[in-house]
């Protein structure tokens, strides 16, 4: 095995989990400030949308950050897991957002900086699109570390001079 066919995944697997990192501490940050400032503005209730938007980032937060610690390791399953939370809330997020807040487009990015925590709905619409874009593509970056794992396990198998490495060791 040639050292760039050892060394390329590897990277990738890096460069995946500092985004995941990123994308993380964006969503808990925003839904978390959401949460905490729901009693002072006077914002109606979430019903849960963005306590699980919170759970599953501060979750994928810490599992991304033990990871690249331990850059050896990763359970695939685990990853394949986050892909299917994210999408869950990036559903229930999109959902949020059109019915619950009343914004016209799902996917407004506009932010007007001099009314952030106004409590308008109409004013916050960029914060909420923010979270759900990032909860998408934190999705797709579960997805791929998920797949890249799954290469390396099947690459591992066909690989006849090495001995096999566990599954959960496969990067």
């Amino acid at each position: 095995m040639s050292a760039t066919q050892l060394y390329i995944p590897r990277l990738i697997s890096i460069a995946l989990r500092l985004t995941q990192l990123l994308f993380s501490i964006i969503i808990t940050g925003i839904s978390g400030h959401y949460l905490n400032t729901l009693k002072d503005f006077h914002i109606p209730s979430p019903n849960g949308r963005f306590i699980y938007t919170t759970v599953i980032s501060s979750s994928s937060l810490l599992y991304s950050f033990g990871c690249l610690i331990f850059w050896k390791y990763t359970v695939f399953p685990v990853d394949l897991g986050f892909f299917v939370f994210y999408l869950v809330g990036f559903g229930v997020v999109t959902s949020w957002i059109v019915d619950g807040m009343g914004c016209e487009k799902v996917w407004d990015l506009e932010v007007r900086f001099g009314v952030w925590l106004s409590g308008r709905p109409k004013d916050q619409c960029g914060r909420w699109a923010a979270v759900e874009t990032f909860t998408f593509f934190s999705s797709l970056l579960f997805l791929a570390s998920g797949l890249l794992a799954v290469y390396k396990i099947w690459k591992q198998g066909k690989d006849e001079v090495e001995k096999p490495k566990p599954w959960f060791r496969c990067l």
